[in-house]
């Protein structure tokens, strides 16, 4: 391959960041506590992350630490320490979700580079240029992305582009899934997702059998993809897996390496099936849609491939070339000198004697040359001086010399300049101007007639075919705001939702996305909504600062919380009271893949789980051909009379057409905070 291109293991455990390293990666990610998205690995703390930073440092692997997580006001103090201590042990970067721990750390910490996790969502030229904006160097790019955006984004972006090659796909897109907070309190968003997308589910209306998985996806194997995505502008491959097993990081590594080093072997997707597998990968949307459904997981590789794993990580694998210079002199203390990579350690010993015959110089280098079982390999050994030195003595010398090339190679980085970090971060936001006391959603200009509200929002599933002479008699003078999808994952998609706001019909945007932020820039209403996963005061400020007008708080948070952020920042704030809550938004159709395409026009159908319960379906749907399709809550959120007995002091409040009669109810997370 004529492009260099990185490659990304995972590490779970000390075992398989070992995998890893001696499998061939250039580079590893790994949780450090509580604030990664896999909050269930065994992840590493304490001395075990300055052992595992140094591990990889000595040997020339980069070390991406994952602070993924969307964080509540109390926790933002201990995540920016976290940062802190992670620039002291010179990691190479973060991974970050939440938009207001990015921009602390790059106001404070800017020598750790930040990397946009694939939970912020980003998937277009926008997205990249926040990241440029903010000072983000990479952006690991969602998995729905197909290669011509990918080559788009590249060409047009200075920000690197990381991009999953192998492992487990979720049904939803990253960092928009709610189900498993909705379903359990179990948070996807911070770390402990408790995976209900691969539990019984069907596309029929009745309760979901033993062998039904109509949102379980195939996993994704791009081993015949990585020219194409070299080509595209992909920079970093990264392999999914924290949560497997050493053997499969030893395995899945292996065979990558293999391969972006021209050397792939014919049984490579063959051994990457035994390791793992959720029935015959795909490659997820780089080409086009090639999810398929209704698989689980299968772990049970042959024990020849096993044993095969831990044989390729059981021994030190030597990287670092290192000079030896021996000098032995009758009468003075024996000196070896090693040098690697710009350090050099220098020990000395007992005195040598005279020698009664001439040195065996030839043999003294060979024994200098024994690095076996460290990060080195042998390169010039001289040797001077015709003094004597035992064989245990030069072992002895050798050995000390190894252990303090190690420690100066690990100290000659720049000292971190010890400093506060801090996360309270207030903005003076000046007014907010009379805000709306109702915010009404509609999908149709129908709904539109009969809605109540001063502002209402709307959400068009067919953005390209909408009639804006009618929407404008129908509004009947109230302000119209443009509620944009989360996803945005083409140049031609964007196109219509510009067209949109640029009819002149609409007063305001909402944002779902990031990536969408510099959208409708010039409109006196700009809402970042509940796809921005507003979790902190801080993330809110972030956004405000940006030019938007309002935000929504995440739906995650409790009452409480949105008391306390409403003190801060209420006169911006729109909490949702009345909501079907959006869960999932796929990229995938499982009615689609189930009976095939039926021309939905805003009401895609039902997804009823294994407890029979029922989520509705709808779509946003562009004419070249793809849909987004959101999975709704089965229960409708409603928080009025709580929110209205509350007493807090926000001005906003939004409201939603619900088009579900006979509908469960809920509070949501009212009153249940999310793990």
């Amino acid at each position: 391959m004529e492009k260099a291109i990185e490659l990304l293991a995972p590490a779970g455990n000390m075992e398989c960041l070992i995998a890893a390293v001696r499998n061939g990666a250039d580079a590893v990610y790994f949780g450090g506590g509580a604030f990664n998205a896999r909050r269930s690995a065994a992840n590493f703390t304490g001395e075990a992350l300055k052992e595992a930073i140094d591990f990889c440092r000595l040997r020339n692997v980069k070390t991406h630490i994952t602070l993924n997580t969307l964080l509540f006001d109390r926790e933002l103090e201990d995540a920016l320490r976290f940062a802190r201590e992670l620039a002291r042990l010179h990691a190479d970067a973060v991974i970050v979700q939440d938009t207001g721990l990015a921009a602390l750390i790059r106001e404070q910490l800017p020598e750790l580079d930040v990397h946009a996790s694939t939970q912020m969502g980003i998937h277009s030229l926008g997205g990249l240029k926040y990241c440029e904006e903010l000072g983000i160097t990479r952006a690991v790019l969602a998995r729905e992305v197909p290669l011509e955006e990918i080559r788009r984004m590249h060409e047009s972006s200075p920000v690197e582009l990381e991009f999953f090659c192998h492992g487990a796909l979720c049904m939803g897109f990253s960092g928009s899934c709610l189900y498993s907070s909705m379903a359990g309190e179990r948070s996807g968003n911070r770390g402990t997702c408790a995976q209900p997308c691969r539990k019984n589910a069907t596309v029929l209306r009745r309760r979901a059998g033993a062998d039904e998985f109509a949102l379980s996806t195939n996993d994704i194997a791009m081993i015949d993809e990585l020219d194409a995505l070299a080509e595209a502008g992909i920079c970093s491959l990264k392999i999914e897996g924290r949560m497997k097993s050493p053997e499969y990081v030893a395995t899945v590594t292996r065979v990558y390496r293999a391969a972006l080093d021209g050397e792939k072997p014919r049984d490579a997707r063959k051994k990457l099936f035994e390791i793992f597998n959720r029935g015959e990968f795909s490659s997820s949307h780089i080409r086009g849609d090639s999810v398929t459904t209704g698989h689980v997981g299968s772990a049970k590789p042959p024990r020849e491939l096993v044993a095969e794993a831990h044989e390729s990580f059981a021994r030190e694998r030597p990287v670092r070339e290192a000079s030896a210079c021996l000098t032995i002199e009758e009468g003075r203390p024996a000196r070896l000198r090693l040098s690697s990579g710009g350090c050099t350690a220098l020990v000395t010993g007992d005195i040598c004697s005279k020698a009664e015959r001439p040195a065996d110089k030839e043999r003294l280098a060979e024994q200098l040359k024994k690095l076996g079982g460290t990060v080195f390999y042998p390169g010039d050994a001289d040797i001077a001086g015709a003094g004597f030195i035992p064989l245990s003595a030069l072992n002895a010398l050798r050995r000390e010399a190894v252990s303090k090339l190690e420690k100066a190679l690990l100290d000659s980085v720049p000292p971190f300049e010890e400093r506060e970090v801090s996360a309270d971060k207030r903005l003076d936001l000046g007014p907010a101007g009379e805000p709306p006391l109702v915010y009404s959603r509609v999908r149709t200009a129908d709904e539109l007639r009969a809605a109540r509200g001063d502002i209402i929002g709307f959400d068009p599933a067919l953005p390209d075919q909408v009639d804006t002479e009618s929407l404008a008699l129908a509004a009947a003078g109230r302000r119209l705001v443009l509620i944009l999808p989360n996803v945005l994952i083409t140049e031609g998609a964007r196109a219509a939702c510009e067209k949109l706001l640029s009819s002149g019909v609409f007063a305001g945007v909402e944002v779902n996305n990031i990536s969408h932020r510099d959208m409708g820039l010039k409109l006196p209403l700009r809402i970042a909504g509940i796809g921005m996963n507003v979790m902190n005061c801080v993330a809110a400020s972030r956004l405000l600062s940006m030019g938007f007008t309002h935000f929504m708080p995440s739906p995650e948070l409790t009452r409480p919380q949105l008391a306390d952020m409403a003190k801060r920042l209420g006169s911006r704030m729109i909490v949702n009271t009345l909501l079907r809550t959006p869960l999932m938004q796929l990229m995938h159709c499982p009615v689609k893949e189930y009976r095939g395409c039926r021309g939905c026009r805003g009401k895609t159908g039902m997804l009823a789980d294994g407890e029979g319960r029922l989520f509705p379906l709808e779509n946003v749907r562009f004419a070249e051909g793809y849909c987004l399709v959101r999975m709704l809550n089965s229960a409708l959120t409603d928080v009025r009379e709580a929110f209205a007995a509350s007493g807090m002091r926000v001005y906003a409040a939004a409201e939603t057409a619900d088009s579900y009669p006979d509908t469960p109810v809920t509070r949501g997370h009212w009153s249940r905070a999310v793990d």
